[in-house]
């Protein structure tokens, strides 16, 4: 069969034919350009609903389900807008992800940095942009100064955990008892000891972030 040259993909190749398109299909959603910068006031919205369908989805059999039903995008509409650390990652126009990093909040760290929040679209999770986000928070504290950094993760969040824990992040013995509705549920404290970043071999290509 011929190989016929694929537009934009410079040296990258397609076999014509049914199967063979539908599976050149799949590969171009897979180059598709991922751009992760700072979230703008006017997406606010976007973002406060982002975290709801994060937390009813990803804290399901964690927290309360009647908790999870009732949560609102205003719990979250004012809370990241502005903030310099407020990134958020778009794929095809779409707000997919969101995280903020800051100063430490927690007045037992001074000097260190803080991977505040981070959450994805659930149709968005296998597919790195976890890790991206992740990556661009670490670095734009680092940017900022800040060599030591932290997290919370909640003790039963798995995915999150195992997220954390691939890209350096090591479990403490240092939790926080959180009052969730009416469940008490407990957060433990991660902190960052790998200057190797997970993505120095990702397929994504991420444009126009922004450290200062």
């Amino acid at each position: 069969r011929d190989l016929v040259r694929s537009r934009g993909l410079g040296d990258v190749y397609k076999r014509q034919g049914r199967g063979e398109a539908r599976e050149d299909q799949r590969f171009h959603r897979r180059l598709k350009v991922m751009e992760i910068r700072r979230m703008e006031p006017q997406e606010a919205d976007e973002a406060a609903r982002l975290y709801v369908r994060s937390w009813q989805a990803g804290y399901k059999g964690l927290l309360p389900q009647y908790y999870l039903d009732l949560l609102s995008p205003e719990r979250w509409k004012d809370s990241f807008a502005g903030l310099p650390g407020s990134f958020v990652l778009t794929e095809g126009g779409v707000i997919a992800g969101h995280s903020c990093a800051r100063p430490a909040a927690d007045e037992k760290m001074p000097g260190w940095g803080e991977v505040h929040t981070l959450y994805v679209l659930p149709e968005y999770w296998g597919r790195g942009f976890g890790t991206a986000l992740l990556d661009n928070s670490v670095r734009w504290l680092k940017n900022q100064g800040f060599d030591r950094i932290y997290l919370w993760a909640l003790d039963g969040n798995v995915r999150a955990r195992r997220l954390y824990e691939k890209y350096g992040f090591t479990p403490t013995t240092d939790t926080l008892l959180c009052q969730v509705g009416n469940a008490e549920v407990t957060d433990i404290r991660y902190i960052w000891n790998n200057a190797r970043s997970a993505l120095q071999n990702s397929e994504f290509r991420i444009h126009n972030s922004e450290f200062n």
